[in-house]
């Protein structure tokens, strides 16, 4: 997806759920478009701007519980927050890139999870990414979680279309940053639209 997104002509507007410090952030700015994330790790956002040389502003909400990062050379927000709870109003979005947020929460919390994606898509307009990861090993238990085809289509099946993009086996990548190592893993990343009603 971020290829093709840093490749569009008109500015779009991209938001990273539970977006942590992932460089992605940094390849749809550089491409002209508006980044939104929201995180709950304040120390992670932080970190974020100050690696990155990026010049910030912090607005607090005590209503919604909530401190916003804003970019004040770039169109780049970040808010601090619970994704569960977060209710502030986003502009129109057009994509949602989720990398690390399905595949870290409790499986318990996936549905609840899903509502909240649902919540911010836009019908007709916003296309959301879900890169889920399968693997295995029985001994490794997360997280990342286990979100396979069948849990993506039993999520998402109902009220949207769902395309399998691209898988990759990441076994080799992933075991280079652990220490207890794994037999097989693999990424896979899910185009997921609201259907059209």
């Amino acid at each position: 997806m971020i290829p093709k997104l840093t490749a569009a002509q008109e500015q779009l507007c991209v938001l990273f759920t539970l977006c942590g410090k992932t460089l992605d952030m940094i390849a749809v700015l550089e491409a002209g478009h508006r980044v939104i994330g929201i995180e709950g790790c304040q120390s992670g956002v932080e970190a974020f701007f100050q690696e990155n040389n990026i010049k910030y502003e912090i607005e607090k909400d005590e209503t919604n519980k909530c401190q916003t990062y804003k970019g004040t050379e770039c169109p780049l927000t970040i808010y601090v927050t619970d994704f569960f709870t977060f209710n502030k109003p986003l502009p129109p979005i057009d994509y949602i890139w989720d990398r690390g947020g399905l595949v870290a929460i409790n499986p318990s919390t996936r549905e609840q999870y899903r509502d909240r994606l649902i919540r911010i898509m836009a019908p007709e307009r916003t296309q959301l990414f879900v890169v889920a990861i399968n693997y295995t090993d029985l001994t490794y238990t997360g997280p990342p979680f286990v979100v396979n085809d069948d849990n993506v289509q039993t999520l998402f099946g109902s009220t949207c279309s769902c395309e399998l993009v691209e898988a990759h086996d990441e076994t080799e990548e992933y075991n280079s940053r652990v220490v207890s190592r794994i037999d097989f893993m693999e990424e896979r990343l899910h185009l997921i639209v609201q259907k059209q009603t």
